[in-house]
């Protein structure tokens, strides 16, 4: 099959350091034909490093969309994406969103409503769901859990970038820009959760929960864990830009899940894990820093053996995210997927809305919002 051409929104650590080193690697299976960002200067910027014509950089991510020679779009900018995926959606394109798919449900109602108009295709992207440890530990469970522990620490971006291909010196951009970014992303949060709720823990609910924590709900659906009930949440310090918080939650079957995730600018390196306990087995997979490719995640599993145990130790270096971006070609390709992206989204936004809501009740925070729903 022939290379798909591809059109990507947003230039940002995630498109640099990770996505386009893949993309103009794998050219039996991408050729990236236009880039957009806002801040077109990061745009001009990636396109040198990655020799790309400047003259398919553009600001409006919508006029880059509408090019008859774009196969297929990767909406790859922080914020939420929804207005862009519904343009790219019914623009006919295939579509490769970053987590999260939205905000808000009224935001994934459009989303699925675009989606379904047009026939056009969707992906999110869950990459660690296509991590061979993950794949690995699927066949390796042979019972269900009585427990799910997860644990992030999680310094600054930078201090991962250094280590990553990504350069710290891109252009940075205007105050006009972060005004208009930050404007719409209050407002999206205040649909959510209402004035009170985004002013108290409205970045907590769209940058922590929903664009990091969320990676890890993505692996727990792939283990067949789906978190129905909160039970309770503690976020400290309250109200700062470095929230830690521990979120304690069941199964529909009653398993235990604890997700402890703390965000720490100074600690030395990314850490990240899970514990999956049973009677009989155990299964502890550690995932390496998400901007570093070709570092392996491992999974280790043990089993009880009479009075004795065994242990295997897995680990493989291939990238989760050049998986993930194969299984999108085939998608591109063929029309087939093994998610359904509208319902992945539902389910994230629930369980986020769940945690939202607990926080709102334990510090006695107005509801508002589609917290009263």
């Amino acid at each position: 099959m022939s290379a798909i051409k591809v059109g990507i929104v947003g230039t940002g650590s995630v498109a640099s350091s990770v996505h386009l080193p893949i993309l103009t690697r794998r050219t039996d299976l991408f050729e990236i034909v236009a880039l957009a960002d806002l801040n077109v200067n990061a745009a001009y910027a990636l396109a040198d490093r990655f020799g790309i014509s400047r003259d398919v950089c553009f600001a409006d991510p919508k006029k880059m969309i509408d090019l008859k020679e774009v196969d297929a779009v990767l909406i790859l900018n922080s914020g939420s994406h929804a207005e862009i995926v519904e343009m790219a959606l019914r623009a006919g394109k295939t579509v490769f969103c970053e987590k999260p798919l939205a905000y808000s449900h009224a935001e994934l109602k459009s989303i699925e409503k675009a989606k379904s108009e047009s026939g056009s295709a969707l992906m999110i992207g869950y990459m660690k769901t296509f991590d061979p440890a993950v794949i690995e530990a699927q066949k390796a469970i042979k019972t269900r859990p009585r427990t799910v522990d997860v644990l992030v620490l999680h310094p600054s971006g930078d201090s991962q970038l250094v280590t990553s291909d990504e350069s710290l010196n891109m252009p940075k951009p205007s105050a006009e820009l972060i005004e208009l970014f930050t404007k719409s992303r209050t407002a999206v949060q205040e649909e959510a959760l209402g004035k009170a709720g985004a002013a108290s823990f409205g970045n907590l609910y769209s940058e922590m929960v929903l664009g990091s924590v969320i990676h890890e709900f993505s692996v727990l659906r792939a283990l067949d864990i789906h978190i129905t009930e909160v039970d309770h949440v503690d976020r400290w310090p309250a109200g700062s830009a470095s929230d830690s918080i521990i979120i304690f939650g069941r199964t529909a079957d009653g398993v235990r899940v604890t997700v402890r995730w703390f965000y720490l600018d100074q600690y030395p390196m990314y850490q990240e894990e899970i514990r999956w306990v049973s009677d009989v087995e155990g299964h502890h997979i550690v995932f390496p820093s998400p901007y570093i490719l070709r570092v392996p995640t491992q999974l280790i599993s043990t089993y009880r053996k009479g009075i004795d145990h065994q242990s295997n130790k897995f680990e493989s270096y291939k990238p989760a995210f050049e998986s993930e971006l194969e299984a999108f070609y085939q998608l591109v390709k063929t029309g087939k997927q093994n998610a359904d992206p509208i319902a992945d989204g539902l389910e994230d936004l629930a369980l986020a809305q769940k945690i939202a809501k607990k926080i709102a009740e334990n510090e006695e925070i107005a509801l508002g919002g589609e917290l009263l729903g």
